[in-house]
């Protein structure tokens, strides 16, 4: 896939310009991946990874590996102190679902960010006992990447996964909460609820009632 089309996945946002949200029809909820640095569009809130290295004690280069679940919580800042580039602040997701004033929070070259975004895709997801799978071990890891979403019907358990729901309108920052069920009218269903909610059960819990929890029909629901 070319950049243009990247460029063009990031327009098709499954949130609308005006905040409105509309059906899929014949397209599919997927992931894009793409690297902060380069990107003329704002940062603020989010989704990010931030990409780990690791080395030898002489120096050499190691490993890489990715910590994931984190907001960026700034704009781009040309300097920081400790960082020889310009950063974002981020923040573990817990603690922005729990306190967006909180100072639990962290500055990181703009160079090993990478945002995460929901985008349509005209692509379905692959077979999961295919081998396609393969063809990309060795991508690049500075390009972007299409992840396509599958249907949580057949998961074997997607409970804590997120997930979109994707019915008469397109639903994100969800998590799942339950195996698929069958109810008494025979339909496949799943329990959800909003992320914030679901960060925040450990603090509230028993305390507070989870008005976000509810089931969806396991036909509108798409898992990471």
């Amino acid at each position: 896939m070319t950049g243009a089309e990247f460029d063009d996945l990031a327009e098709a946002e499954l949130t609308n310009r005006d905040g409105t949200v509309g059906r899929l029809n014949d397209h599919f909820p997927a992931l894009l991946i793409r690297r902060a640095l380069g990107l003329n569009e704002p940062l603020t809130g989010r989704r990010a990874r931030f990409l780990m290295t690791s080395y030898t004690h002489d120096g050499s280069w190691l490993a890489h590996g990715w910590k994931d679940s984190l907001r960026i919580v700034s704009e781009v800042i040309p300097k920081v102190r400790g960082v020889d580039e310009p950063a974002v602040w981020v923040q573990e997701e817990r603690d922005y679902y729990g306190d967006c004033e909180s100072t639990n929070r962290f500055a990181v070259g703009r160079s090993r960010v990478w945002v995460e975004q929901y985008v349509s895709s005209t692509t379905p997801a692959e077979d999961p006992g295919s081998v396609v799978w393969l063809d990309n071990l060795n991508r690049d890891p500075n390009t972007p990447e299409l992840r396509t979403l599958h249907s949580v019907q057949g998961h074997p358990d997607p409970v804590g996964a997120r997930v979109v729901v994707a019915g008469d309108s397109v639903e994100t920052d969800l998590r799942a909460v339950s195996p698929v069920r069958m109810t008494n009218d025979g339909d496949l269903a799943i329990t959800v609820m909003a992320e914030g909610d679901w960060y925040r059960w450990a603090r509230d819990y028993p305390a507070e009632p989870h008005p976000s929890l509810r089931w969806e029909h396991a036909s509108n629901v798409w898992v990471e």
